[in-house]
């Protein structure tokens, strides 16, 4: 089979565009952070230093550039992008069933919805269309 065989299902593409936008957010939320970091109002409502401040708005242009090129992975049919964020769902099922019974039940809504989302991540990545998809590009 070919790669023009195969083109790329609706939801491979759905998957890419969020992670590219999300992506996109923790680069420009990282960037804000940088640029407030020494702001006395946000330090003081933030209970944070400026030095921390630094070092999330690092780690979020950091994550969001690794999420930027998983993105262009999976637009482009890269197996390693697929395998990373399956990775990375399977870990949100983990969060999300430890949701499901942490703190007496109070995020009990947060933890199914987190679940579902992943699950329809893996399906999407991983169910026949995907995995044609992906399974093509090698």
């Amino acid at each position: 089979m070919t790669i023009a065989n195969v083109p790329r299902p609706a939801g491979v593409t759905i998957v890419a565009v969020i992670v590219f936008v999300q992506s996109s957010f923790a680069v420009l939320g990282g960037l804000a952070l940088l640029v407030e970091r020494n702001d006395a109002d946000l330090l003081s409502h933030l209970e944070q230093s400026s030095g921390r401040l630094t070092s999330y708005g690092v780690a979020a242009i950091v994550w969001g550039v690794i999420g930027l090129l998983v993105a262009r992975g999976l637009w482009n049919g890269a197996e390693w992008a697929r395998i990373l964020v399956g990775i990375l769902e399977v870990l949100n099922i983990a969060g999300g069933i430890y949701l499901l019974f942490a703190w007496g039940g109070t995020y009990l809504w947060q933890g199914i919805w987190q679940i579902g989302l992943a699950l329809a991540v893996l399906y999407l990545l991983f169910g026949a269309r995907g995995s044609e998809y992906f399974t093509s590009r090698e």
